[in-house]
């Protein structure tokens, strides 16, 4: 079991190619009589690779977050919320998923003015970015 008292409690890396798969809000009003307690739990179709809980009110050292099942390697993860005294609970969850296969952009070299003035003469660029050679000298 994790847990920890403060107002933003991440656990895991959110890494470039991953999916941010939820984006959720939780609220629930103050207890007139002691804390506040609430949970959270949801199910995914891939293993989480990153869990994140943020404190939207701001007053006082902010919920205390606590992992009861699941989490990082886990397709699901349940949480309980506990709130200072007498105050109510409102947090944003964030969750993160692993990429297996991720995009992949390749773009064509293309020469750059500096390098085709470097170079001689008889080398021209195409439209199409790509190098030619072609011949400049008058042998007749």
């Amino acid at each position: 079991m994790v847990f920890s008292s403060c107002r933003d409690f991440y656990i895991g890396m959110f890494k470039r190619d991953n999916f941010l798969v939820a984006q959720d809000t939780l609220f629930k009003a103050a207890s007139p009589v002691g804390y506040t307690i609430a949970s959270y739990g949801r199910l995914f179709k891939c293993p989480i690779t990153f869990l994140r809980v943020v404190d939207r009110l701001g007053i006082g050292r902010g919920p205390t977050t606590s992992v009861v099942r699941g989490g990082l390697g886990k397709q699901y993860i349940n949480l309980r919320i506990k709130s200072t005294y007498k105050l109510p609970i409102s947090v944003n969850v964030y969750v993160g998923c692993d990429n297996k296969h991720p995009y992949v952009v390749t773009f064509p070299s293309r020469a750059t003015k500096a390098s085709l003035s470097s170079k001689r003469d008889d080398t021209i660029t195409t439209s199409a970015g790509q190098l030619e050679m072609t011949n400049t000298s008058n042998n007749t």
